[in-house]
């Protein structure tokens, strides 16, 4: 188990989610648990947004990402805000929140390279921040996306085009992991 980024970049890897044919590392067996993608809207337009969700994912037993830096003088936080008030595109919506649940126990590697491949689709234009929950009864991973861009002249992420990764991912996952993987978009109550 790990407790910090400095362990994560043993794990990357060059395959990631558009490159994802030459992935002969992962195993599919008869009894492969399904997996399950949910993504929770509502809530994230708030001045509160980017410390609430990079919080919160960032107390995971192991965190990484994708498009900042662990910088003393500007933290993760002040990193995603600074792509926003760079932008020169506006939306409500300032990050987004995502989780995969599994319906067993998986290895930790194994999450870990799952967690980095999907990370790596997001980076070229998006920061990520992502985190491998061990509470619950199965181990699950946390993703925090910012919807602005950390290139000024590239456009928001939409909740349509955050639909179009999601199918992505689960496409993606159904093909390297197998099982029944389903996608839920929920509002917030």
């Amino acid at each position: 188990r790990c407790k910090n980024m400095s362990n994560i970049k043993r794990y990357r890897n060059k395959s990631n989610i558009r490159n994802s044919k030459n992935r002969s590392n992962i195993r599919k067996s008869k009894n492969t648990p399904d997996i399950r993608i949910e993504v929770p809207i509502g809530d994230y337009d708030t001045d509160d947004a980017y410390n609430n969700v990079l919080g919160y994912v960032s107390k995971k037993a192991c965190i990484g990402g994708c498009g900042f830096s662990c910088n003393p003088e500007l933290s993760v936080i002040e990193q995603f805000r600074l792509s926003e008030t760079c932008s020169q595109f506006y939306q409500p919506q300032k990050i987004w929140h995502f989780f995969i649940t599994f319906s067993q126990k998986w290895d930790y590697n194994q999450l870990l390279k799952m967690a980095v491949s999907i990370a790596d689709d997001f980076s070229p234009w998006h920061q990520v921040l992502f985190g491998l929950d061990e509470k619950g009864r199965n181990p699950h991973l946390h993703f925090a996306v910012n919807a602005y861009s950390y290139h000024p002249d590239y456009p928001v992420l939409s909740e349509e085009t955050m639909k179009g990764y999601m199918k992505k991912i689960q496409n993606f996952l159904a093909l390297n992991y197998g099982g029944k993987v389903t996608l839920s978009f929920q509002r917030k109550e």
